[in-house]
């Protein structure tokens, strides 16, 4: 998988490296043939090439201990140790220009991987085409609510701020959510995990295209009647109203099994 933020290195001589990047898209294939790189062969101003990475932490660009650099295919014979510092500011400053493309509302057409990140800025709400990663934060600030066209993956939050509503055209992954806010409701076109939950509030009633899985839950409100085209996993309850079952379009499971 690409991470952002990639590039292809070129070497350019003994001591010089130059990055070519394309602006919020970090497919190291795209790279190539947007500037006619061919793999492992001479081109251009080259001798060689590499794709390269450069993964955060945190979306700090003045503090570079905050951004590694990753050699996607292993770090190459002919490179030296000045070419490093060479790589990461051109891609440092590819890097803050698409987070400044997508705080002023550019869309990411693609997947957006930040599965490192441990902490988001303020004015932080991408329009993702793909899928986004943000699988190592543990908080999120109120008022981050993206829009995803494939999958959010928050696998590490314990907790959500109110008003986190995203909208998300893929999965919702939520597996460590061990309580929700009032008047939380996601709509996801694909699954919604939200396996740690317990409790839920009066008035949770998710859209879930694809199967919505609170397998812990121990008992649900009056009212419960979530929309679910697939799968309603409840496997520590053995038993649930009729109600329920009426807008589940797949099986319910209960105490691990089906009814």
């Amino acid at each position: 998988m690409c991470q952002f933020k990639s590039g292809i290195a070129i070497q350019v001589s003994e001591s010089e490296v130059s990055v070519r990047v394309l602006p919020l898209n970090d497919s190291h294939t795209d790279i190539r043939e947007k500037h006619k790189i061919p793999e492992d062969s001479m081109g251009g101003l080259s001798r060689f090439s590499t794709p390269v990475e450069l993964i955060p932490t945190r979306l700090d660009f003045e503090d570079k201990s905050c951004w590694a650099l990753v050699f996607d295919a292993g770090k190459p014979d002919w490179w030296v140790d000045c070419m490093t510092d060479q790589c990461i500011d051109q891609l440092l400053k590819a890097a803050k220009s698409d987070i400044e493309a997508i705080i002023g509302g550019q869309t990411y057409e693609k997947d957006l991987y930040l599965g490192r990140l441990t902490s988001i800025p303020e004015g932080f709400n991408p329009t993702v085409g793909g899928d986004l990663f943000l699988n190592s934060l543990t908080s999120i600030p109120e008022g981050f609510n993206p829009t995803v066209g494939g999958s959010l993956l928050l696998y590490r939050l314990t907790s959500i701020p109110d008003g986190f509503n995203p909208t998300v055209g893929g999965c919702l992954l939520l597996y460590s959510l061990t309580r929700i806010p009032d008047g939380f409701n996601p709509t996801a076109g694909g699954n919604l995990y939200l396996h740690s939950l317990t409790s839920i509030l009066v008035g949770f009633n998710p859209i879930v295209g694809g199967s919505l899985d609170l397998g812990s839950l121990t008992s649900i409100p009056d009212g419960f009647n979530p929309t679910v085209g697939g799968n309603l996993y409840l496997h520590s309850l053995t038993s649930i109203p009729d109600s329920v079952r009426k807008n589940v379009n797949g099986e319910v499971y209960l105490n691990m099994r089906h009814s």
